[in-house]
């Protein structure tokens, strides 16, 4: 018997024994091949993608027991795309749909970043309830009433993270499960590409069947296509159906997702909708705290403290700088110290909302000109923003505000507000003062300017 000959027998058997649609589509692409060593027949089952490969794998010892009542020199079985050999001693284990499922990782080759877990999470006013029902969902992933769970916020916030920790939680903990993450815009591009090749059934069993637990990023981008919604509608109510959890992040809440049906946004309303916001001052500090726990030398309180005062609403931005001090410290050979990162990051500190309550203890950057100033001109940081009108500090305020307008560029309301509590009409007069000045008063500031940077203060 040939192997063609074989095949189709076997083919026959399995789609009488298991009546799946699907299952034919996949025999049809299969080509059975053997090879005779040291008196035993060898088998390799050639499959055109790993997608074949793993629906085959799925009924592998069926297949096996097949060839056996027919093969009595039968000693092993391949299925080769990527090729790796099952043998009669390892068949069962490697059989187990658990262990080859692409929608389920082994720790080894996870899908979710390990750093990225509960314990790693910072929590405060801004995202504690989202950070809650996540943890409560990913240690009782069918025992709640939160599906979807779907998180909304500005980009960079923390989203991602989270749903990165319910997958590791669940790897670690219910390893059985079927745990699918991916980003919505694959979703939305596997779509297409299976449109395109008449392939939408081979679509759906990836994406309805065997799943238990999905975790789908970035959502807004449903939105972009009609014919990508109505798939996904259809795909949402197979898994709801079959009681899979689902969370979903995006950046906008469902009703403001533009493009996206109503009949979608609805599902998405039917279960439990949360926020994060941008973290508040205190939640930022132990941000930056936990992103440079494992420096050496550790981080001091001052630089966190500067960090913190960054004007920043993404977690992302805050890694940035962390990030660009350690390069710098790195690459110029420069110690860890408070100077260094107020050079860095002078020019992030010049702008503060006008609305806030301002002070000289908001920004560092003005504190480094005033402190200069001081010292310059022999006077106290406090006469700077007293009502004194003694000639030479006087002067000193004056030169001290143009240095903090032209190299901060700190409104008139911001300087009234750091210099006394001042109106923006004093303010501008003093300005005014400077810029018709005399040749002395540009020396003081090209002199002042010159010591300012040589201490690394100013950018």
């Amino acid at each position: 018997m040939s192997e063609q000959q074989l095949w189709n027998q076997i083919k026959e058997t399995l789609q009488k024994r298991l009546q799946e649609k699907l299952l034919k589509s996949v025999l049809d692409t299969v080509t059975l091949e053997s090879q005779a060593l040291k008196g035993k027949k060898h088998f390799t089952l050639k499959v055109p993608s790993s997608f074949h490969q793993e629906v085959l794998t799925k009924h592998l010892s069926l297949i096996q027991t097949q060839i056996k009542n027919k093969e009595a020199t039968f000693q092993t079985v391949d299925i080769q795309k990527q090729a790796f050999r099952l043998s009669n001693k390892i068949l069962k284990k490697r059989a187990t749909p658990s262990k080859l499922s692409p929608h389920k990782k082994t720790t080894k080759n996870s899908a979710f970043y390990p750093q990225w877990t509960f314990s790693s999470f910072v929590q405060g006013p801004s995202n504690s309830f989202a950070f809650s029902l996540a943890k409560s969902l990913a240690q009782s992933p069918f025992n709640n009433h939160s599906n979807p769970l779907f998180i909304y916020g500005p980009s960079g916030l923390g989203k991602t993270h989270l749903l990165h920790a319910i997958g590791n939680h669940l790897e670690k903990e219910k390893p059985h499960l079927k745990v699918l993450y991916l980003p919505a815009e694959r979703f939305f591009n596997d779509c297409i590409n299976h449109i395109r090749k008449n392939g939408m059934e081979l679509f759906r069993q990836k994406y309805r069947a065997n799943i238990q637990v999905l975790l789908l990023d970035d959502i807004q981008i449903l939105g972009r296509g009609e014919s990508i919604q109505e798939e996904f509608f259809h795909t949402f109510e197979s898994l709801k159906s079959a009681k899979c959890q689902m969370v979903l992040a995006s950046d906008q809440k469902p009703k403001d997702i533009k493009g996206l049906k109503d009949r979608i946004k609805t599902r998405f309303e039917g279960g439990v909708i949360t926020d994060i916001q941008a973290p508040d001052k205190d939640t930022k500090r132990a941000i930056i705290k936990s992103k440079a726990q494992n420096w050496h030398p550790s981080l001091p309180e001052e630089i966190i403290s500067h960090i913190s005062h960054i004007p920043t609403n993404s977690i992302r931005e805050i890694e940035g700088h962390l990030n660009k001090i350690k390069m710098f410290c790195d690459l110029q050979n420069k110690p860890l110290r408070l100077e260094t990162v107020q050079h860095l990051f002078c020019k992030e500190l010049s702008s503060f909302p006008t609305s806030a309550p301002f002070s000289s203890s908001q920004n560092p950057g003005f504190s480094l000109v005033q402190k200069q100033v001081c010292a310059y001109f022999h006077i106290k940081a406090s006469e700077l923003r007293s009502s004194s009108r003694a000639k030479h500090i006087v002067y000193a305020r004056n030169i001290a505000i143009h240095l903090a307008r032209k190299d901060l560029n700190l409104s008139l309301k911001e300087l009234g507000q750091l210099f006394g509590k001042r109106n923006h009409s004093t303010i501008l007069h003093s300005l005014k003062v400077i810029e018709k000045g005399k040749r002395e008063i540009t020396r003081d500031i090209k002199e002042l300017r010159k010591l300012i940077n040589k201490n690394g203060f100013l950018c």
